[in-house]
């Protein structure tokens, strides 16, 4: 343990570590969809390899398909590692002189524990459920748009607006909205003679359903654009899942009247910059 060190998984290896949670879906579905957004972006842009880590244990990722990738300040993890051991020796060989979000990380109990290893605060905790809804029935939305509405994709220069909107923003937000709406699939409802979007709902990097937001309630446009972007995913042979605060009761209520079932449990966790050094940190693992 001593000697495990971070290393990256080169771009060109992606596909395979992405093929290794090509397994007992939907349980491992958002895995394989996060690598695979990432390969997609990459074609798109080539130089965001430069700064996308996308980190394994000692090399060995094809052993337990454990990953960490750090994207800017968004980190996202699997294993396939019942133990949780590989995830939690990676954990502990992070800067955590950076704060970074967890982003609907399943592994919480890990993530807590290495917190207290590090003495690091917690600056936000959200116990959320995964709520997943399979590709078949999306194909069967139908719904009947108001007239002087519209179903688009949401361009890039709504950011700003979809930024000003969102209740978690923080700095860097609007840049990684902007980039969500340019390579990911988005939709926004979209009214005549108004610039702005009356809702919308984007596809985030793990795949999940990510800042949906309305903003007239009680008209059903929630509804309308879940049920267009779960379409959307489904006919390019996506089933489409989505990250609900348990304390969230209409949201709940919301994707299950639309017939998305509840698969488990997710936190998203963030810390504030720590203070420990490396030293510190070997004498509290051994105590």
């Amino acid at each position: 343990m001593q000697n495990d060190t971070l290393v990256r998984i080169p771009a060109n290896a992606w596909a395979q570590l992405r093929d290794l949670y090509r397994q007992d879906w939907p349980r491992h579905e958002i895995a394989y969809n996060n690598v695979q957004n990432y390969i997609r972006w990459i074609e798109r842009d080539p130089q965001i390899s430069a700064t996308l880590l996308v980190y394994s244990l000692n090399g060995h990722w094809r052993q337990t398909g454990t990953y960490i990738i750090i994207d800017h300040t968004d980190v996202f993890m699997y294993t396939l590692d019942g133990t949780g051991d590989t995830l939690k020796r990676m954990l502990l060989l992070l800067d955590w002189h950076h704060s970074y979000l967890m982003n609907m990380c399943l592994y919480r109990a890990t993530v807590l524990e290495v917190y207290r290893l590090h003495r690091l605060e917690i600056a936000f905790d959200s116990a959320d459920l995964i709520y997943h809804l399979p590709q078949q029935v999306a194909h069967r939305f139908r719904y009947d748009l108001p007239v002087g509405l519209s179903l688009q994709r949401i361009p890039p220069h709504y950011a700003a607006f979809i930024y000003n909107q969102w209740l978690n923003k923080s700095v860097g937000t609007e840049y990684f909205i902007e980039r969500l709406l340019r390579w990911n699939v988005s939709m926004g409802l979209f009214c005549e003679g108004v610039r702005e979007p009356l809702a919308w709902c984007i596809r985030t990097q793990n795949g999940a359903l990510g800042l949906l937001g309305v903003v007239a309630q009680r008209k059903g446009y929630g509804s309308l654009v879940i049920k267009a972007i779960a379409r959307r995913l489904a006919e390019q042979g996506y089933s489409t899942y989505a990250s609900v605060r348990r304390t969230n009761v209409a949201s709940r209520k919301l994707f299950e009247k639309l017939g998305f079932r509840a698969v488990g449990e997710a936190s998203w966790l963030k810390n504030m910059k720590g203070t420990f050094d490396g030293c510190e940190l070997r004498k509290a693992i051994k105590a």
